[in-house]
């Protein structure tokens, strides 16, 4: 018969590699302000030394329900709650790690400070206490040493809440060979806007609102779906019943949405957004967790990123009760599509890149492609499918630029042209676009210029015709670049009926 063997794990050893589970700055505080929020806090402070004179110290204060000594021992503890305990609706944790992993990711002291009902209490892991005494012992600090830590005044001032420390930033130090204050000042600006994403919704709720501030500066909320622009295509909101693990029915809800083309954007927009480099990048799913979001900017291998789809967002929201079925990790930072939805989700992205696709590509015109109309571009698709263009020699513009050339220097021009459709800079461009850089240059006489190219157009088809400039001018008006100009027809039969009077 077997016996049993208790075998402890070398805490040493153990926290070592915990430190290194892959938690960026950005994941590793939205980890300790999934606590505060469960808490039930209503503003979270991330504090910074102000100067390079100040202790290098981050600190991340919450206005929450606080912590008795007792539940401060058990949230210090290493896996403090099993994943499938069953918690509070509204719980963002999971594995009872992320306060613990995610701090001592960052630094190599974790100091966590409750002042509840009137009491304070706080409590330390130090990897370098824990190297000498290859054991689980924290420190319980006397009221003298809590008085000295730094953002203390912060909490006392409160009369409640929690203040979680961080201190002795060894992996920052090798990073930045040093120069840690000003590593840390770099990261103000990417936790903002990381900060501002996932808790967007938290930050522009009506209900259960949470401001959340780097030392004085307030975060903004993000809207990565731009639901409010009268130009977002919205699809309708669906929902899908899965089962958990226990065999309860759950409801996952999904919402596709295709962003306006980046044009129609204001700056505001743009913020808001995240900025229009990332659009590319922050394609895809945006899950959510208990209106936390954990996963974004990717299909899960449905589809690669593309350009055409870059303006396609599908939003999940999910019940905590799905995290071991949707494969969340520690970190909330990974995740995989459950089998059994996978089809339905892919129908469902399969709408919106459809979207997406022909926003872009009949965005070049400026009216509705239309069998009729005359362009200057003629688009091409040879035997392997692909695609080439080349300057319409039928438009009724080259047509009336030929009939005034000799042979020699209608010649001339078809060589130019030739080349021309041969050098396109095309990778260039779609760099170019790819950053949102390219612009139509419009001068301030571009209207007349259209109206001279169709004075003169008009005018040639009347020496060789009877028709009237009204029929010819309509005619005129399906071609471009007459048709981006609506504007152009009335001023354009005025202007020739004038002259022919």
């Amino acid at each position: 018969m077997s016996k049993d063997k208790k075998i402890n794990p070398r805490a040493d050893m153990l926290m070592g590699s915990m430190r290194s589970m892959g938690y960026s700055f950005e994941s590793a505080v939205a980890d300790v302000i999934d606590n505060s929020i469960t808490a039930k806090c209503t503003t979270v402070k991330i504090m910074f030394p102000s100067t390079p004179l100040d202790e290098l110290a981050v600190g991340i204060l919450d206005d929450g329900i606080g912590m008795s000594r007792e539940v401060l021992i058990n949230a210090m503890r290493y896996g403090s709650i099993a994943s499938e305990y069953k918690r509070e609706d509204d719980d963002l944790g999971r594995f009872g790690l992320g306060l613990k992993s995610a701090s001592l990711s960052q630094c190599k002291v974790l100091t966590v400070i409750s002042y509840y009902e009137g009491n304070v209490a706080a409590y330390s892991w130090d990897y370098n206490y824990i190297l000498q005494r290859k054991d689980w012992i924290a420190k319980e600090l006397l009221k003298e040493e809590i008085l000295r830590l730094p953002y203390i005044e912060e909490l006392t001032t409160q009369g409640k809440g929690t203040l979680v420390l961080w201190q002795d930033f060894d992996i920052l130090h090798k990073s930045s060979e040093g120069l840690i204050f000003d590593a840390l000042n770099d990261m103000k600006v990417r936790l903002d806007d990381a900060l501002g994403l996932i808790f967007h919704r938290f930050l522009s709720s009506n209900k259960n609102k949470v401001y959340l501030y780097i030392n004085n500066h307030k975060v903004r909320p993000q809207d990565p779906f731009l639901e409010s622009h009268p130009k977002t295509t919205t699809k309708k909101e669906r929902s899908i019943a899965i089962q958990d693990t226990t065999g309860i029915e759950r409801h996952i809800v999904i919402k596709p949405f295709v962003l306006p083309y980046a044009t129609d954007l204001t700056d505001k927009d743009r913020k808001l957004i995240g900025g229009i480099e990332n659009l590319r990048l922050r394609q895809g799913f945006y899950i959510y967790r208990n209106n936390r979001l954990i996963i974004w900017g990717t299909w899960f291998g449905m589809k690669p990123r593309a350009e055409l789809t870059k303006n396609a967002r599908i939003r999940v929201d999910i019940p905590n009760s799905l995290d071991d079925i949707w494969s969340i990790d520690v970190k909330k930072q990974s995740a995989s599509i459950p089998k059994r939805i996978q089809q339905q989700l892919k129908n469902t992205v399969m709408q919106a890149l459809e979207i997406s696709t022909a926003k872009q590509t009949h965005r070049g015109r400026k009216e509705k492609i239309d069998d009729e109309l005359d362009y200057i571009w003629e688009r091409y698709q040879d035997r392997n499918n692909a695609f080439y263009y080349q300057i319409n020699r039928d438009s009724k513009l080259f047509q009336f630029v030929r009939e005034q050339m000799t042979e020699g220097d209608f010649y001339l021009l078809q060589m130019l042209l030739n080349e021309v459709e041969k050098n396109l800079p095309i990778q260039q461009m779609y760099i170019d676009k790819s950053n949102e850089k390219i612009t139509i240059q419009e001068s301030d006489q571009r209207l007349e210029e259209v109206l001279e190219i169709g004075t003169s157009m008009a005018k040639s088809i009347k020496t060789f015709t009877n028709r009237s400039y009204q029929d010819i001018v309509d005619d005129l008006m399906k071609s471009e670049p007459l048709c981006n100009f609506s504007q152009v027809r009335e001023i354009l039969l005025n202007r020739l009926n004038n002259e022919a009077n």
